[in-house]
């Protein structure tokens, strides 16, 4: 009999056992090296940038005043970008080339998430940094004094941005590389759109995710990454500070500079930690969401995986925390078990939805819900919300475990992701 631990909320577990005839493999996060000196090695990629000048030539090749502001822009809670660690770096920088600390503000975006606390933001970015540069949540929903319109796409999509950001003579973005079930991968121009947009634009981000109908959970790019990339170049962004960091938060890459050539160098550097070779494809994957976990809109990230992992028709069994519940979008379990996820696309197009940001992950995962089959272990999430998705609620991991090799037979093989959230398999 395999013993099996998986992590399960910020200091928990979940254990549970699979027959021998059954088990197939676990897969979890490469094993790196961890660089020693973790300062270091982001003064170097600071220093050393892809694709792009150094942050004192362009500051001085933009002929930065004194009355000229810079935005750093930071991701949010929902990240695990150790920003404590890497802002004071950027800070020391802007300061050497001249820039005072009065000219510096910070935007944590949030797409449509919810308001970072003032003890979030504190512990996201640390209390000298907090104590020295002010600090705002971007703005997603007042058009009228928090957004403007920076012009129309080229695909007719309004682009709404922060007004602060939009203010910003430099723009600096400090995010991480994960895999992302809509860019592909995360950091790049994703800190600005949709990190730092209005909702309208947000929008049109995630469905335009939706109309893409392949699984890209894990790829340098996509269509939604393209399109991004391209309304970020009319909208600005002039250097990006990246890390990818384990699952604990320890940084084992960087790099900075251009935000698609230096993401692209990161995205290869991601793929070292999170790409994991798996054997086969399997009937049954149990799927942890750590650390994708804080709600369930963020855990759904983690079913992207094990549907790459899994054969048609077989199960998917998501295990996720969820301390803050469902989320931003309480709609989203409707949409996911809407019957007709292309009809559902259409209206949210047509504008006859009422949150099209949840309608592209519902009908995502609705399409996913007619090929696999979903079973849901969440302390966070209630049996009579699985039940509107149409995943089958388990309140313990070794009940859906046993339920499902039951349903496949004696013969199902069965794979475990320890951290479904951000990794994804390949195959020779």
């Amino acid at each position: 009999m395999a013993k099996i631990t998986i992590p399960y909320g910020e200091k928990g577990n979940l254990k549970f056992n699979v027959p021998d005839g059954n088990f197939l493999e676990i897969l979890s996060p490469n094993s790196v090296q961890i660089p020693a000196d973790t300062k270091g090695l982001i003064e170097k990629a600071v220093d050393n940038p892809v694709g792009s000048l150094s942050l004192k030539r362009i500051i001085a090749g933009r002929k930065i005043t004194s009355a000229d502001k810079i935005c750093i822009i930071c991701d949010d809670l929902t990240r695990h970008t150790p920003a404590d660690v890497i802002i004071p770096i950027v800070l020391d920088r802007l300061n050497s080339a001249g820039v005072k600390d009065e000219q510096i503000f910070i935007v944590m975006a949030l797409g449509t998430h919810r308001p970072m606390t003032e003890k979030e933001i504190i512990h996201k970015v640390g209390r000298k940094v907090f104590n020295r540069i002010k600090i705002y949540n971007s703005e997603f929903r007042d058009k009228v004094a928090g957004l403007v319109n920076m012009g129309v796409a080229d695909d007719g999509v309004p682009i709404w941005l922060d007004k602060r950001v939009s203010q910003a003579k430099i723009k600096i973005a400090v995010g991480s590389i994960v895999p992302h079930p809509a860019a592909g991968c995360g950091g790049g121009a994703k800190i600005i759109f949709p990190g730092v947009t209005g909702e309208e634009t947000v929008a049109s981000f995630h469905l335009q995710y939706a109309s893409t109908k392949e699984n890209m959970f894990g790829a340098p790019t996509t269509p939604s990454r393209d399109k991004m990339e391209s309304w970020v170049e009319l909208i600005g962004l002039d250097f990006i500070v990246n890390v990818i960091n384990l699952p604990d938060g320890r940084i084992y890459k960087a790099v900075a500079g251009h935000f698609v050539k230096a993401h692209r160098a990161g995205v290869e550097m991601m793929r070292e930690v999170y790409g994991i070779k798996a054997r086969q494809k399997v009937e049954i994957a149990v799927a942890s969401s750590y650390p994708a976990e804080i709600d369930f809109w963020q855990a759904t990230k983690a079913v992207f995986a094990p549907d790459l992992l899994t054969k048609p028709g077989g199960t998917i069994i998501l295990t996720t925390e969820c301390c803050e519940g469902i989320g931003p979008h309480p709609e989203y379990a409707d949409y996911i078990g809407d019957s007709d996820p292309d009809r559902l696309l259409k209206d949210a197009y047509g504008g006859k939805t009422v949150d099209p940001i949840a309608v592209s992950g519902g009908v995502t995962l609705g399409r996913m819900a007619k090929r696999k089959k979903f079973m849901l272990v969440s302390s966070g999430v209630s049996k009579q919300y699985a039940q509107r998705m149409n995943m089958e609620y388990f309140a313990d991991i070794q009940q859906a475990v046993d339920s499902a090799i039951r349903s496949h037979g004696s013969q199902a093989k069965v794979s475990v992701l320890t951290h479904a959230g951000c990794s994804y398999p390949f195959f020779d």
